[in-house]
């Protein structure tokens, strides 16, 4: 009986090997178990370990996880997201629900974890979230849900017949907005009061081309051929095209009005008559040039029909291939810097053989800044 109770005394029973650690090192050792699973999820012996213990955790270990869950590594955030869960199910009313705001509102964290931290906040305190998006605008995460609710207020006060703070309101939410739906909204209750704004314009999208073509593809080789325009820019230059010469042609794409539901805002459709018109088996190429005020690392966002590559100032910044892929909004972002002053962007564009059943030859191509607004820029083409 001594000796048992000597044993309980240092913490040995139901322990295999060492000493049970103190309450200080379980903290220590819980925290290495979250870094562990943070790096490693459940793909390893140790990493399985490490998740069970801190699934069998308190409430403090919340902020901690959601912490560690700012990894690129999404499999280890989803382990970690689990624990958090069973966690949360066993000890949530212990949840330190300021601690939690605290983290929220800190938009230097990783998205996914903010929007878990808000919605364990609105179980224990409803009603937090829309206080919260009022004043965010302009927060990387939750800017969606904030512009809808200023849309939302712009609706009611135009419906209301106050039309001067409805068009401030509409335009706050034009200003802040990102995705192309709800910048088609805010456009649309501007349009309403008497205002047209560039959606394009305001997402970026570059709309003043020259375009030159069709040359011939080779027999689907084109994105691999090599092209006069590849070499230099000579917008005076007659090429042998395919069964005819070609020189470049102005060409600017036009918008749709913004309550049209389009696919595209500012698409470049290059088998319309103002463009290049039908081909099949063919590359066309589109060459514009801006102006931008400071050198700037930018992202640029586009798709294409068939195919896509870009030059940027000269140097190919981007290539894929791809036949009847069709287009997609933002499916090829890549980063660029830009310099001072002018900048020129070369794009390649192929079409497939016939018979062609999907006959869509297009693309767009749009830059933003690091909050995806489109970037402020001047075309310097030449009429």
């Amino acid at each position: 009986m001594r000796l048992a109770a000597a044993l309980l005394s240092v913490g040995i029973v139901g322990w295999t090997g060492t000493a049970r650690p103190t309450a200080a090192n379980d903290k220590t050792d819980l925290r290495a178990d979250i870094r562990t699973v943070a790096e490693q999820g459940r793909g390893t012996d140790a990493g399985r370990k490490a998740w069970e213990r801190i699934s069998a955790g308190g409430a403090e270990l919340v902020i901690p996880i959601l912490e560690a869950m700012d990894t690129p590594d999404t499999v280890a955030a989803n382990w970690l997201r689990t624990a958090l869960d069973r966690i949360v199910e066993r000890d949530g009313k212990k949840l330190d629900v300021d601690r939690l705001l605290d983290f929220v509102k800190d938009a230097k964290r990783q998205g996914r974890a903010r929007r878990l931290a808000l919605d364990l906040i609105e179980e224990r305190r409803p009603g937090t979230s829309a206080k919260l998006y009022t004043g965010w605008l302009e927060d990387p995460e939750f800017r969606v849900e904030a512009v809808g609710l200023a849309l939302d207020r712009a609706g009611k006060l135009l419906k209301a017949g106050d039309k001067k703070a409805a068009a401030d309101a509409y335009r706050q939410a034009f200003a802040a907005a990102r995705d192309q739906t709800q910048c088609r909204k805010a456009a649309a209750g501007l349009l309403e009061l008497g205002t047209k704004v560039s959606v394009g314009r305001h997402m970026g999208v570059l709309m003043d081309w020259y375009l030159i073509g069709p040359f011939d593809g080779g027999g689907m080789k084109g994105f691999h051929l090599s092209y006069p325009p590849e070499k230099q820019i000579d917008l005076k230059a007659e090429y042998d095209g395919q069964g005819k010469k070609v020189r470049w042609l102005r060409y600017q794409a036009q918008e749709p009005p913004p309550s049209s539901g389009a696919r595209h805002q500012a698409l470049v459709n290059i088998r319309e008559r103002d463009a290049i018109g039908d081909a099949d088996d063919a590359v066309a190429f589109a060459y514009t040039e801006f102006t931008v005020p400071k050198a700037q690392e930018v992202e640029f966002r586009g798709a294409a029909d068939d195919n896509f590559t870009v030059w940027v100032n000269g140097k190919r910044a981007f290539g894929f291939e791809e036949y009847r892929n069709g287009v997609r909004l933002d499916r090829h972002r890549f980063k660029v810097k830009l310099n001072a002053g002018k900048n020129t962007v070369l794009v390649k564009v192929c079409q497939t053989p016939a018979p062609n059943t999907e006959p869509n030859w297009e693309f767009f191509l749009r830059i933003v800044d690091a909050t995806e607004k489109g970037i402020a820029m001047e075309c310097t083409l030449p009429k």
